[in-house]
């Protein structure tokens, strides 16, 4: 019943999540300008949005190609294929429960090539992390390009943030995390799973240790920045699809850019978040909130479309080949 209750707030949560923020975006619009949002979505050219959906597609063909390296360390080559089958699913399974996809990955690639989950999971932490300082590499950029506006944007929130914290509670939010965490492994050892655990835990570091292991490394570098190139090609392309976006500087997308890609790690593909979080950082750059809402729209659709329709050709395909 626990368990039941937990997987349903994980979808629920950032569901509920998206819902919120995209009411507290669309509030604030009158009818004329939700019917201009729409205007906007009609008449775009959508020649560009498919050029940027095929950039999207060759960043998940890299990808594909990109986790043979690391694979290959722990003695497995799985077709191409099957790579492809496993990450255009696990895209999908992350519209449903951030951050699944990951699992869905390592088990697809388990059915089809008997590579271990808790190594190939470990193999999928270690692209994420190089992922995640790629990212971090790309906010700094963004951060030093755009100017002092959007840092004192940064800097008045945290301030707001610090300001309104209270000690007392972070200090009691820490000692009930950690009495949580004693608890945890207080009951692990006493239902005999501890061994497991760590067992499944060591599969993990074995998989992640496989970025020092690899041979090849400079080809998993060069994947890893065309991924990101592609990614960068892909949302810079669209900015041309709206007549209003087109002249657009290169410090609002890379700003939009980062905005967008932390709305996809920490919610449903972005739901709600993704256009939400655009529009409030165009706004920053002088753009009005009707056009940074639908070039938010327009970019976040074209992609779950793309997400959903591929993932479900994957699904398709590892039922067959299963």
């Amino acid at each position: 019943m626990k368990k039941a209750l937990i997987k349903t707030l994980k979808v629920l949560l950032p569901l509920l999540l998206g819902a919120f923020l995209i009411y507290l975006s669309y509030r604030q619009f009158t009818p004329a300008q939700l019917e201009e949002i729409k205007s906007y979505l009609r008449e775009a050219d959508y020649s560009y949005i498919a050029l940027g959906l095929f950039f999207a597609m060759l960043s998940h063909l890299s990808r594909a190609w990109r986790w043979n390296y690391m694979l290959s360390a722990l003695g497995k080559k799985p077709a191409f294929l099957n790579n492809i089958i496993a990450i255009g699913s696990g895209y999908a399974m992350n519209l449903i429960i951030p951050r699944s996809g990951e699992v869905t990955r390592a088990v697809i690639v388990n059915r089809t090539d008997d590579v271990p989950v808790d190594q190939g999971l470990g193999t999928i932490i270690a692209e994420r992390v190089l992922d995640f300082i790629l990212l971090l590499a790309i906010t700094a950029t963004a951060l030093l390009t755009a100017g002092s506006e959007i840092l004192d944007f940064f800097k008045a929130g945290m301030d707001s943030a610090f300001a309104k914290a209270n000690p007392l509670k972070i200090v009691a939010y820490l000692l009930v995390f950690v009495i949580l965490i004693l608890m945890g492994v207080f009951l692990l050892k006493k239902l005999k799973l501890m061994q497991k655990v760590r067992s499944f835990l060591a599969g993990i570091k074995d998989g992640f240790t496989t970025i020092w292991t690899m041979q090849h490394k400079w080809w998993y570098l060069a994947h890893t920045f065309f991924i990101w190139g592609m990614y960068l090609a892909m949302f810079y392309i669209c900015i041309f699809a709206i007549p209003d976006t087109d002249s657009m500087p290169l410090s609002a997308v890379l700003c939009a850019f980062v905005a967008g890609s932390f709305a996809v790690a920490f919610t449903n593909g972005g739901f709600g978040a993704y256009p939400y979080l655009i529009s409030q950082v165009l706004l920053l750059f002088g753009y009005g909130a009707v056009v940074g809402t639908a070039f938010g729209w327009i970019i976040w659709l074209s992609q779950t479309a793309l997400v959903i329709v591929f993932g479900l050709i994957c699904f398709l395909l590892f039922s067959i080949r299963k």
